[in-house]
């Protein structure tokens, strides 16, 4: 097998599985692809089905069954082009028939989704809101993806929120899926998320005194900073996040390496070396929900205790000694502890 494919199953399959890919659909096209440079294109031909049922179900008037099948062709997308950066044009592909299967999902979808275009430094930064159902001018979420993540893979999560009476908003900032071909992940990149917040406590339909922010790896040391010059933020969490990635692009394999660029630009280590929440975490005064996995080599627990040990506020930091990064292995009982957190909290 390519040591990249092996790389990727050993890595990732619990990321993928946690985020509506069956085990059936993972397995056949497990036996599929016998070379990684198949993935994306096979990856984007299952998505294609997805969507194609969900056209099929849509015409025959089954909007729940569309709005199923659309979400799910979106995510397989994302799985698609998940570090495939180096293949320019495939990737590119996949993010683009992911944007048009997710806004086909948005109105089917219990509670809809609205698609959110946030101005930024001259970009537009895509996202999408949720509203709970019977909440008059509920607390918000913002919810911040990794490095090569992207919004669509928190949906879960946001799902999650919203059922518990809080908006959940998932935005791509810069370096981030699309937009990562016109801008890259910042060391200050809550500044970005200012502009998120910015827009969502404008809107007369969310309590913009009541704002969390809630990110995975790279998403939560993003999440800390914003808080640390935001005291709009009440809530934080940071999940498998770093106190700083500093050192991380030398120890990376073949298969990450490369995607690196795409989202940190021509010098990915100077940059990953350039985040930290050092001189930060010390500001930040909003409660503070670590969650950690003890089989997570990638942000092991001294990250958390580094953070811990800086914090302005009180934090919580809870280990599953089993999880493994971004806890997609126990996702059933972490998403939900991040979900009763923020209630509870804001």
């Amino acid at each position: 097998m390519d040591d990249r494919l092996e790389a990727m199953y050993r890595r990732f399959t619990w990321r993928i599985l946690s985020n509506y890919v069956t085990p059936w659909e993972f397995e056949r096209l497990k036996g599929q692809i016998t070379d990684y440079e198949q993935w994306c294109a096979r990856w984007s031909a299952h998505a294609a089905r997805h969507v194609t049922r969900g056209d099929e179900a849509l015409a025959a008037g089954h909007t729940v069954t569309a709005g199923d099948a659309y979400l799910r062709g979106a995510l397989a997308y994302h799985w698609a082009s998940f570090v495939f950066a180096h293949d320019q044009e495939q990737f590119r592909a996949a993010l683009d028939a992911m944007a048009a299967a997710w806004a086909r999902a948005a109105p089917l979808l219990s509670p809809p989704m609205e698609i959110l275009a946030v101005p930024f430094a001259g970009l537009t930064l895509p996202g999408y809101l949720r509203l709970p159902v019977g909440v008059d001018r509920p607390p918000v979420v913002v919810l911040l993806p990794g490095a090569d993540s992207g919004k669509e893979e928190l949906f879960n999560l946001a799902d999650h929120i919203v059922a518990r009476g809080v908006a959940a908003a998932a935005v791509d900032g810069p370096g981030q899926g699309m937009v990562s071909f016109s801008a890259k992940l910042r060391p200050d990149q809550e500044v970005a998320v200012q502009a998120i917040i910015d827009v969502l406590a404008a809107r007369p339909d969310l309590d913009g005194r009541r704002v969390g922010v809630a990110g995975i790896s790279y998403g939560g040391l993003f999440a800390i900073r914003a808080a640390a010059v935001d005291d709009r933020v009440r809530a934080v969490v940071a999940m498998s996040s770093w106190y700083t990635p500093a050192g991380r692009f030398a120890a990376m394999d073949d298969l990450t390496r490369p995607g690196q660029y795409q989202h940190h630009g021509p010098d990915p280590a100077a940059n990953m070396a350039a985040m930290t929440v050092a001189g930060a975490a010390g500001r930040a005064t909003a409660p503070l929900l670590q969650v950690y996995g003890g089989n997570d080599t990638g942000s092991p627990l001294s990250q958390a205790d580094r953070i811990a040990a800086e914090y302005g506020g009180p934090v919580t930091t809870v280990i599953y000694p089993d999880g493994v990064h971004i806890l997609n292995n126990v996702w059933n009982v972490a998403r939900p502890l991040v979900a009763d957190w923020l209630a509870d909290t804001l």
